[in-house]
């Protein structure tokens, strides 16, 4: 933009100064004169405050969360409709806050490209310092989405925000959902398997306590290793099914996002194909992911909700608070997009 007015101002100076000169050939000179310094004050005024149609998101985990994959696309075509590109920064593993650490110092050495952009933390307790530092060298709006970066809102440097779920209410619904399941069954003495992984420990944290503040009788095995991976988590219940004892059960397995219910689901349908019985199980994820809802509807396996995050309206609220601080307003430092259990109870 300040481009654009100084070649406005380059060109009204020389129309004013045009009939003071002498001759055609300082006329045309000044005529040429113009687009030119138009064009370098246009391409100087980028190089100061960087690209403004350009935003990155560093991301963490997408080849295994489909999730993921539709806050991208939501993030595109939202960002799209403001004229402005998304470039994407995939870490080259998974879960690796030392990959997510060399993106953000590539980021940082090319920060005038960017007129800001969107993380989504990697192990933010081991990366909070290096977040932290990224943002208050980059000088451009950055907003943190799905895994909040710090502990404390006075920890955020100024020019970044937080939108997303909260894991809290995540882990209550799905507790209050399995407390209503099991108690409608008379389930006295629930055995309870829960998935997931270090990152995520505000959700199955808040669903054990909530849970067992519920169903004091409730036996809550709570197992980390999933890493929120469908082929990962059917080994895991797998592995707890075959160790079941004669005359024990299993009555519910809450997963801590879809990929991994989705997994418990193909480790449940192996076990019973191979002869077993299991009567009365239920499966509850997180996200709400396509492949889930529709398992869900068809009312074919233990599967039967999901904590939904609404990514359309995580990625609108994320992209608002963006263009905010990129104008130089105040935001919100957290908002929290509320959940929702599906199917409605």
């Amino acid at each position: 933009m300040s481009g654009v007015i100084l070649a406005l101002a380059a060109q009204a100076l020389a129309t004013a100064a045009l009939p003071a000169m002498a001759g055609p050939m300082v006329a045309w000179s000044f005529a040429v004169a113009v687009p030119v310094a138009g064009a370098l004050g246009f391409f100087a005024a980028r190089r100061l405050y960087g690209s403004q149609d350009q935003a990155f998101i560093v991301v963490s985990a997408f080849t295994h969360t489909r999730w993921l994959g539709d806050v991208l696309d939501d993030l595109s075509r939202t960002l799209d409709r403001h004229g402005i590109d998304l470039v994407v920064k995939l870490p080259s593993y998974d879960h690796s806050g030392q990959n997510q650490r060399l993106h953000l110092a590539s980021l940082r050495k090319r920060k005038r490209s960017y007129m800001g952009g969107f993380i989504i933390a990697a192990h933010p307790e081991r990366t909070a310092r290096d977040l932290r530092e990224f943002c208050e060298a980059l000088g451009r709006p950055v907003v943190f989405m799905d895994v909040r970066p710090f502990l404390d809102v006075e920890h955020y440097p100024s020019g970044t925000a937080f939108v997303g779920c909260d894991s809290a209410e995540i882990g209550e619904k799905a507790a209050h959902w399995v407390a209503e399941e099991l108690t409608g069954r008379q389930v006295a003495n629930p055995a309870v398997l829960v998935i997931s992984e270090d990152t995520l420990a505000l959700r199955h944290e808040t669903f054990a306590d909530r849970l067992k503040g519920q169903m004091p009788s409730a036996r809550v095995d709570i197992n980390l290793r999933g890493y929120v991976q469908r082929p990962r988590t059917r080994e895991i219940v797998g592995h707890h099914l075959r160790r079941l004892e004669q005359g024990q059960s299993l009555d519910a397995i809450f997963c801590t996002n879809d990929e991994m219910a989705l997994g418990a689901v193909d480790a449940v349908q192996e076990y019973v194909a191979g002869g077993r019985r299991l009567d009365g199980l239920v499966i509850i994820g997180v996200d709400g992911i396509g492949e889930a809802v529709a398992l869900i509807d068809a009312d074919t396996t233990p599967f039967r909700a999901t904590i939904s995050q609404d990514t359309r309206r995580i990625v609108e609220v994320a992209v608002d608070a963006l263009l905010r601080m990129r104008s130089g307003h105040r935001v919100t430092t957290e908002t929290f997009v509320p959940t929702a259990v599906y199917p409605k109870e």
